[in-house]
């Protein structure tokens, strides 16, 4: 409903498969779970053999360059809120092995770069339905001018009209040659393709090379020999991925942008208390400061109505409103999700009351199962 972008069984973009059950760990296991880094030849995700079709645009620097220390964005969660970019993470490669610092907790990943254009880092699930599962969180790159540039999207390398492009999608990878386009997909380390849609064309100026049709379209521009998506592009000016001189250098940068995007640093900062529950603000400080107090637990606020927004799927509505403290107090909103149109009627600004079950949304308290009343 409202919060389709919750990860459940399959995730996308930063995570792009989880795999479930015993089945699976013993493939990983078998296969050789930590993953093995390779810089050219015929190995592939988790030690799968990669397709002939990928060897000649393997970059023989890629290793070379993977290896040690950057400040990136990988999202290593397996439930709750996702973010499309990724979350902050500090990140050591040594060979295999990835040690991974996300602004709380240091993990310990395989790692392996899988593809001409892609990387894997594969993590042990160890808590949850997906217990003994591995978890895999890709992210695509090009060799440019002797330098790494990595990052979300689409990107790949042309000769003339052949091509080989790493996607985020269900379709990892494509590669275009005089043959045809085949769209690739990775499935317990072994690598499937079938005919896929791929045309070359231009568009202000630029060749481009457009994978797939229709709404789900990928669009990747050339320079040079590379090929790269905005997304990528945008991704790569934003500083969001950069090698650094050391795995402390990445520790610091990346802490540095855990707290100011923190969402208990910020409430702090706008003067919620830890341990209000009272306030918009102060229960954002506290489900920050500590989830399990409030998770799960019946919560009655009041606040001021602010907007509502319903959502139809399968014939059934929902609805979500959403509450601030004031009209002055509006960065930091509260979610009341009801099963009627409680905000109907009311203006903004109106004061409410809201009883509800506090429940993670976004990475930030909501209300489930939520009624409003109005109060004085």
């Amino acid at each position: 409903m409202f919060r389709a972008m919750k990860k459940q069984w399959l995730v996308m973009g930063t995570a792009s498969l989880v795999l479930v059950g015993g089945a699976c760990k013993k493939k990983e296991d078998s296969a050789g779970g930590s993953g093995k880094t390779v810089e050219t030849g015929n190995k592939g995700e988790g030690g799968g053999a990669m397709p002939a079709e990928f060897a000649s645009w393997n970059q023989p620097d890629a290793a070379k360059l993977w290896e040690g220390a950057h400040a990136s964005r990988l999202t290593l969660r397996t439930s709750g809120t996702m973010s499309m970019a990724g979350d902050p993470a500090a990140i050591e490669i040594k060979g295999d092995k990835a040690k991974v610092w996300d602004g709380k907790t240091e993990h310990e990943l395989g790692f392996v770069i899988d593809s001409p254009c892609s990387v894997a880092f594969k993590q042990t699930i160890t808590e949850g339905s997906m217990k003994g599962g591995v978890s895999t969180h890709s992210k695509q790159f090009v060799v440019k001018g002797g330098q790494l540039l990595a990052g979300e999207g689409a990107a790949g390398y042309r000769k003339g009209k052949t091509a080989i492009v790493c996607t985020s999608g269900m379709d990892k990878l494509f590669t275009v040659d005089d043959k045809g386009c085949k769209k690739w997909k990775n499935v317990f380390d072994k690598w499937d393709s079938e005919p896929g849609e791929c045309a070359w064309g231009t568009e202000n100026g630029k060749d481009m090379l457009t994978l797939g049709k229709g709404d789900w379209a990928t669009k990747v521009y050339a320079d040079g020999d590379v090929l790269t998506s905005q997304q990528f592009d945008d991704f790569v000016k934003q500083g969001l991925h950069k090698k650094v001189g050391s795995y402390d250098e990445a520790k610091q940068a990346i802490g540095e942008t855990v707290k100011a995007n923190d969402p208990g640093e910020q409430a702090k900062a706008a003067g919620g208390t830890v341990g209000d529950t009272k306030t918009i603000v102060g229960l954002n400080a506290t489900y920050a400061s500590d989830k399990a107090s409030l998770e799960g637990k019946p919560l009655e606020i009041t606040a001021q109505y602010y907007s509502s927004s319903s959502s139809t799927a399968n014939g059934v509505t929902s609805y979500a409103v959403s509450l601030v403290d004031s009209k002055d107090a509006t960065k930091f909103t509260l979610s009341c999700y009801t099963k009627t149109d409680q905000g109907k009627g009311l203006k903004q600004f109106d004061k409410v009351t809201a009883k509800g079950t506090v429940k993670e949304s976004f990475g930030k308290p909501s209300l489930e199962d939520c009624t409003l009343t109005p109060a004085k």
